[in-house]
């Protein structure tokens, strides 16, 4: 039963890098969600029976917090054997909020503030794990920085969306994260970037009001931060995110399909922006890093070529030979996940527009 548990822990969620340490290099996964209710998945091509994952949450399931040490497993995480419990929540304002994606951003905002604040150099590099090419943050200058206007906190939140950016392209492109399976699902998953700018956010508000935080401080104020910022996007309850979820099946996700399978997810969207709106609702509440752009000056997110990644060579060769990446580059190569999506017959991405209210 533990071996049938561990492989169902590897194979049955997309997952997103998070970070745990804020006194050393993080290094950790906290599971998240495939999009969809009643995922089934299989190991191979062996379905697995009596197995699905309702993957939803009501706004008070989000009563603790668990700074991301890779401990948590997929289906602690999911079923709630563990501390912290993550899945979908439909808001009538967000559209659907993926809690674990909020939760990682805040968690690497934090990590990277600290790291900003606690420096003992204004120029320095921050290595971080790879994820297909070799990831580093480059900051310089760093004593200009305004830290009465919060801008340490400011340039945390930002660089960790970028982070986010990139690992929804590196997913697409073939990542594994865990037991040699790819996250194909949850590549430009459609809720994906909103909810991560939102724990950006959040980690940003949290900090701002708290410029001395702690990590332990950080994950009791979290929750309670998450709930509001929930009940102001009108979040509803797991009866109606189900209901909402079901009307999308066969267009934004296909419940005929199983985890690990790409098209479990149909709807994918590839616009990369510093200001998002919701995807699947009306007047939603849009939500903005724009303002903070130019502080990238001080702290830029580079992605550098190390072992040669085939799935790359449909890139544009001056583009795949090019030694280093930036956000840049960012919404070229997914412009080019696009168009090869939109030739394959399971691809619904016309339906994006699609509102649920």
């Amino acid at each position: 039963m533990r071996r049938i548990v561990l492989l169902l822990s590897l194979a049955f969620a997309s997952v997103q890098p998070s970070f745990a340490d804020v006194n050393t290099v993080p290094v950790g996964i906290r599971p998240c969600c495939a999009f969809g209710t009643g995922l089934k998945a299989e190991l191979g091509r062996v379905p697995v029976p009596f197995y699905s994952i309702k993957n939803v949450l009501n706004v008070e399931d989000v009563d603790a917090h668990v700074f991301n040490d890779g401990s948590s497993s997929v289906i602690g995480s999911l079923i709630g054997t563990s501390d912290e419990v993550n899945g979908l929540i439909f808001s009538n304002k967000g559209g659907f909020i993926d809690t674990a994606h909020v939760r990682d951003t805040a968690d690497f905002t934090l990590y990277l503030y600290h790291s900003i604040k606690n420096r003992d150099n204004d120029d320095f590099e921050l290595a971080l794990t790879p994820e297909l090419r070799a990831r580093r943050i480059v900051f310089n200058n760093l004593d200009q920085l305004d830290s009465a206007n919060n801008e340490q906190a400011k340039l945390a939140g930002l660089l960790a969306f970028r982070l986010a950016q990139w690992h929804e392209i590196a997913q697409w492109y073939g990542l594994v994260s865990v037991g040699g399976f790819k996250e194909y699902p949850s590549a430009f998953s459609p809720e994906d970037l909103y909810s991560n700018m939102l724990g950006a956010l959040i980690a940003i508000e949290i900090i701002k009001i708290n410029p001395d935080i702690t990590q332990d401080a950080f994950v009791v104020l979290f929750p309670q931060y998450f709930r509001k910022h929930l009940k102001m996007l009108d979040a509803q309850d797991e009866d109606i995110t189900i209901a909402q979820l079901k009307k999308l099946d066969g267009i934004w996700w296909d419940s005929s399909k199983r985890l690990p399978n790409k098209w479990v997810v149909k709807t994918r969207d590839y616009h990369y922006s510093l200001d998002l709106v919701p995807n699947g609702v009306t007047k939603g509440t849009p939500l903005s890093l724009s303002s903070l752009n130019e502080l990238e000056q001080f702290g830029q997110l580079q992605l550098v070529a190390a072992d040669k990644i085939d799935s790359f060579d449909i890139l544009l060769s001056a583009l795949n030979e090019k030694e280093i990446w930036t956000h840049e580059e960012f919404q070229m190569i997914a412009n080019i996940s696009k168009s090869v999506d939109d030739q394959d017959a399971n691809s619904r991405n016309d339906a994006l527009i699609m509102k649920l209210n």
